[in-house]
């Protein structure tokens, strides 16, 4: 009894949290919104995946990949994308002052992602 009840209790908690995540679409098919939507996964191995395929390497796309004009350090903090800034040695940690009872940006309708021109 007592595992059913851990079990259902994490299943629960796993499928809350992922309905809070940001749902991305990308605009178009060049290589980089590829790389883009691949640190927008936020998930090491389909940020590797699509290196490779794309014959690029880690430091490319920390020092010159925008991601919906901002950079990439811009673009992982702005989207939480803690795993895919841990994978790219991208510091996400400052220091500003957000107004909380601002309106908060609907995360329901997906957000078109396109990479450097």
């Amino acid at each position: 009894m007592n595992t059913l009840t851990i079990v259902t209790g994490a299943v629960i908690l796993l499928t809350s949290t992922n309905s809070l995540a940001n749902e991305f679409v990308a605009a178009d098919d060049t290589a980089a919104t590829q790389l883009c939507v691949a640190v927008a996964s936020n998930h090491k191995l389909t940020i590797l995946k699509t290196i490779r395929q794309l014959n690029t390497r880690k430091t490319v796309l920390s020092n010159r990949l925008t991601c919906n004009d901002m950079s990439l350090e811009e673009f992982a903090s702005r989207y939480n994308l803690d795993n895919s800034a841990n994978f790219l040695n991208i510091n996400t940690t400052s220091t500003h002052i957000r107004d909380l009872s601002a309106a908060i940006e609907n995360t329901s309708a997906p957000i078109t992602i396109s990479g450097s021109k």
